[in-house]
């Protein structure tokens, strides 16, 4: 059973691809908050500063 992080979730979160084909889930709010990790460990299933992608029907309103 794969558990799926809030970070997938979260428009905070930005993808970064290595030229090596690695990939790591930054955390925006590391930049203006240190409580929260640059990169963290995956998968995270409780945040406090989740903050949801919009739905693909509230995007068109």
């Amino acid at each position: 059973m794969m558990v799926t992080s809030l970070c997938e979730q979260c428009r905070l979160m930005r993808e970064v691809v290595t030229p090596k084909g690695s990939r790591f889930l930054l955390c925006q709010l590391s930049i203006t908050n240190p409580a929260y990790p640059k990169y963290p460990p995956q998968p995270v299933v409780r945040c406090e500063g989740h903050h949801a992608k919009p739905s693909t029907a509230e995007e068109k309103q």
